[in-house]
């Protein structure tokens, strides 16, 4: 980390690990025993989303390096979270998942090898994954790592919602459908460089109708009542990226904790929401903790709850789980209203219906009618009388 938080973050995850390193032997155990328990889901009895509802899901996976650490971890807690997504696919309208960075630890192949194993769980659920701080260094241009071994292009490609990868492979995109339109959604590195930002851009100019949304590692950090401000980073992609193209509305970030979120204008007049998600300084390493963005384009709001199915699964939690379960704090639960229409008809003017034929609306049984348009006009039409032939009632 380089900004002024330096300090405060690392004494505070030096402060987190205890907890999970204290929990690990019996809570793995009990993780097990779960797993095991559990009915097997598959892809066809959970059932696919509908694109068309206007009410649809974004989840969102934060930081989960704590729970991938070869030093010694559980990884149970992100299956537990990747199944319940599929198994929750259908009845919460799941359309997409997008993950924040800082997979692993230390960005081993040991620990690329346990999180390849424990992202099977997703099936063939459509995800973006983007590189952390703890995954990798550098910029884009780093070349070959276990990350991009692991999460790179060919990982994506199987997906019907990617749409591509930068050159180097450590950006990606996809297209996303929910509430009968398309959605953009940019997965960038942790620090992207100018050939990155200018890919992009590309990205954006060739999708110019979609409203997007941006994900990256290091965007916003908190304060302790949750207003958050733009990181040293975050400044470079808001001045280089954000502000200058209305089609984003969305940011997300990870890496600082606590939680929080903030609204800016961008160069069009118009509001971006910038939210950080991270809660790996919580019980048991986050415990798989997980968001979901609720769109709900009838009412014009998004939803936002952060729960944890591993411990919402648990059949006998503790009162410390018990108090992580669902987290209902300002940062953690709360709606975010946009008038989507008005939002994006700068770039993606709300499509208007083509007009129905007088037979497509009239009720059965309908013997007469009067309808002043084209259709209701088409046909000869009846001479009017000379005006001279035409007397006035008045006197």
């Amino acid at each position: 980390m380089d900004n002024k938080l330096s300090r405060r973050s690392l004494l505070r995850a030096a402060a987190a690990v205890p907890v999970l390193s204290a929990a690990s032997a019996s809570a793995a155990s009990a993780s097990a025993a779960t797993a095991a328990a559990a009915p097997a889901i598959t892809e066809a009895s959970a059932g696919l989303p509908d694109g068309t509802d206007p009410r649809f899901t974004i989840a969102v996976l934060p930081d989960t390096q704590y729970l991938l650490d070869e030093g010694g971890s559980d990884p149970e807690p992100v299956r537990a979270t990747l199944r319940h997504l599929v198994r929750e696919r259908k009845r919460d309208n799941i359309v997409f998942m997008t993950q924040l960075g800082d997979v692993t630890e230390h960005g081993t192949e040991a620990e690329m090898l346990a999180a390849r194993r424990a992202f099977e769980a997703a099936g063939s659920m459509p995800y973006s994954v983007l590189a952390g701080n703890h995954d990798v260094s550098g910029d884009d241009q780093r070349g070959d790592t276990p990350y991009l071994r692991t999460f790179g292009p060919r990982r994506f490609a199987r997906m019907e919602t990617y749409g591509g990868s930068s050159p180097d492979g450590y950006n990606s995109y996809h297209v996303v459908r929910g509430g009968g339109r398309e959605w953009l959604v940019l997965a960038l590195d942790w620090r992207v460089s100018d050939a990155g930002l200018a890919w992009a851009q590309g990205v954006l100019d060739e999708h110019d109708t979609l409203p997007a949304i941006l994900t990256t590692h290091d965007l916003v950090w908190a304060e302790d009542d949750g207003q958050a401000h733009l990181s040293d980073n975050g400044q470079r992609l808001w001045d280089r990226l954000i502000t200058t193209n209305d089609q984003i509305f969305l940011a997300l970030g990870g890496h600082y904790w606590p939680s929080g979120r903030t609204t800016l204008t961008n160069d069009a007049g118009h509001a971006v929401h910038l939210h950080i998600t991270n809660y790996q300084d919580r019980y048991y390493g986050g415990a798989g903790m997980l968001r979901y963005y609720s769109f709900d384009l009838s009412r014009g709001v998004i939803d936002v709850e952060t729960f944890s199915p591993w411990l919402g699964a648990k059949p006998d939690p503790t009162p410390l789980e018990n108090e992580h379960v669902e987290l209902s704090g300002d940062v953690d639960r709360f709606t975010v209203e946009i008038d989507f229409d008005e939002r994006f008809a700068a770039f993606a003017p709300p499509v208007v219906p083509a007009p129905r034929p007088p037979s497509a609306v009239m009720p059965r049984g309908t013997v007469a009618y009067w309808r002043f348009d084209e259709a209701g006009l088409a046909g000869p039409r009846p001479t009017a009388p000379p005006w001279h032939r035409v007397r006035s009632s008045v006197t």
